[in-house]
């Protein structure tokens, strides 16, 4: 189904208080963040990606490495990400927009081409798959249009909201039309496994999925990745690291977030 212009807003700065530097940690033969771009330039259904860091000086080494790989890229405010997102879409005059963000180097490109059809036949405003998770954390994928975040741009008032661009949209379903994407055949995965970027555990459980898999096939998938990890648990040494998230800050203003949906540690 067509969509108006469409484009993926990927969100990477160096700074990172766990793990710094962690997306420029390599995968095979390059940083992850390419790998990341690679992944979702498979994509059939987006117009353009580009890369939105920071404008502070640290940050030059991403702005660099995209231009050296000829990647779009923007320059915005360092922590609000809000802001960041608005004017990177406005920059680039996007109708809609994908947002993944860089600590989600084993993204799928079918999930993601899959979620932009879901959005474009229900005509919402705001489409994730993360309100609630049934994938593992490393492949949330939200998709709003330009009108949901100029709204949460001027109307944002809490700094979480700006900081973590989308929870005013889809912490308020009364006033955005809002859908879930759910992965059906086995909904529990995001209590199983973590696929996300942010300790040195998780690096380790990425390297040896793309060691193992990449070689043979570049664009390999999310069933792939998960019929690796099943056969080969004993790789996963970040199960403890399942559930921490930022919601933990903020569970006494977030209407939509449990608190069996986080974990302190």
């Amino acid at each position: 189904m067509k969509i108006d212009k469409i484009g993926c807003i990927i969100q990477a700065r160096v700074l990172s208080t766990r793990l710094p530097g962690k997306i420029l940690l390599n995968g095979v033969d390059k940083p992850l963040l390419l790998h990341t771009i690679e992944r979702l330039k498979q994509c059939k259904k987006l117009d353009m990606i580009i890369v939105a860091t920071t404008n502070l000086k640290i940050d030059n080494v991403i702005f660099n490495l995209c231009k050296k790989n000829k990647i779009l890229v923007f320059r915005g405010h360092p922590t609000n990400l809000l802001k960041r997102y608005y004017t990177c879409a406005k920059r680039f005059n996007l109708k809609n927009i994908v947002r993944i963000t860089s600590d989600c180097p084993l993204i799928d490109y079918k999930l993601v081409d899959i979620m932009i059809n879901k959005f474009a036949k229900l005509k919402i405003d705001y489409l994730s798959n993360v309100h609630p998770p049934s994938f593992p954390d490393g492949f949330d994928v939200e998709i709003f249009s330009f009108q949901a975040i100029q709204k949460a741009y001027f109307e944002a008032k809490e700094d979480f909201q700006k900081e973590h661009v989308t929870p005013f949209i889809w912490d308020q379903p009364k006033k955005f039309y809002i859908q879930n994407h759910y992965y059906k055949k086995e909904r529990n995965l995001h209590n199983k496994f973590r696929l996300t970027l942010d300790y040195v555990e998780d690096y380790f459980v990425i390297s040896q999925i793309y060691n193992a898999l990449y070689l043979k096939k570049k664009n390999f998938t999310f069933k792939q990745i998960l019929n690796f990890i099943k056969k080969n648990p004993q790789l996963m040494i970040n199960k403890h690291l399942i559930k921490v998230n930022w919601y933990k800050d903020h569970l006494k203003k977030l209407r939509s977030i449990k608190k069996s949906d986080t974990k302190i540690i």
